[in-house]
């Protein structure tokens, strides 16, 4: 089960190295560099250097055995879609993560989300992960939670939005994406209530296609909880062959 949502020291918050997780794990690798326009973190454009990129990719893959794929994490904003389109257009990822990181005014990780409304936070969120789904090309939707993992949520609480969240899945398979089970959310922000209940959902919608990833910049957090998600796997019914 490969881990399909990693960051190096191309991605603006991340100083890992290839090196560090290939040296620790003997299978294949794909790291997801993020790719966010107008962050308001950073007040910049963070964008991976795909030709530096590719180029050191190229020369660690005669020396580990072709192990390291490339993939990009596209931080999904819509007053810069068309910039977004132009920058994937002609470029060669073996994956793609869909992500919406940020409002244009705060990235959801931001210390002050944390003491906004949380109802208003969570609508507006899922109204513009929704809105994202199908705009750009990619193939995994990545941690459905992450306009909320600063806060604490029930699964009575979320399932008010079931609603929208079925529309949201069910674009997610109409756009042939598959549902990323996120073990930072899961683990390190206590959210795998939710993605429990979720999972039922996007099974019940027909789902049969699925992503692992730990969200790791740096080695401690790779591959993280991947035995207890296999139980999750198991558990719920889901085989091998429906894991991307």
């Amino acid at each position: 089960m490969r881990d399909n949502h990693l960051h190096t020291h191309f991605s603006y918050d991340s100083d890992a190295d290839f090196k560090d997780y290939l040296d620790n794990y003997d299978g294949s690798i794909v790291t997801t560099e993020h790719y966010d326009l107008s962050n308001p973190y950073t007040k910049q454009d963070d964008v991976p250097d795909y030709e530096a990129y590719s180029a050191e990719i190229a020369e660690l893959n005669k020396t580990y055995d072709n192990r390291i794929k490339r993939g990009i994490e596209i931080g999904y904003y819509q007053p810069r879609e068309a910039d977004i389109i132009s920058f994937l257009d002609g470029k060669d990822y073996d994956l793609k993560l869909l992500s919406v990181h940020h409002n244009g005014t705060n990235d959801y990780l931001d210390d002050e989300v944390a003491d906004m409304d949380k109802d208003a936070i969570i609508q507006e969120y899922l109204d513009k992960l929704e809105y994202a789904i199908g705009r750009v090309e990619a193939e995994v939707l990545a941690h459905f939670d992450y306009g909320f993992r600063l806060f604490q949520v029930s699964v009575d609480e979320l399932k008010t939005y079931e609603g929208q969240l079925r529309r949201i899945f069910q674009k997610m398979i109409d756009h042939d994406l598959a549902f990323e089970l996120n073990s930072k959310s899961m683990y390190l922000y206590d959210h795998e209530h939710l993605y429990l209940y979720v999972l039922d959902l996007v099974k019940e919608l027909g789902c049969h296609k699925y992503s692992i990833g730990s969200d790791g910049h740096k080695l401690e957090h790779f591959r993280l909880k991947f035995d207890r998600i296999q139980e999750i796997l198991d558990e719920k019914g889901i085989g091998e062959g429906e894991i991307i």
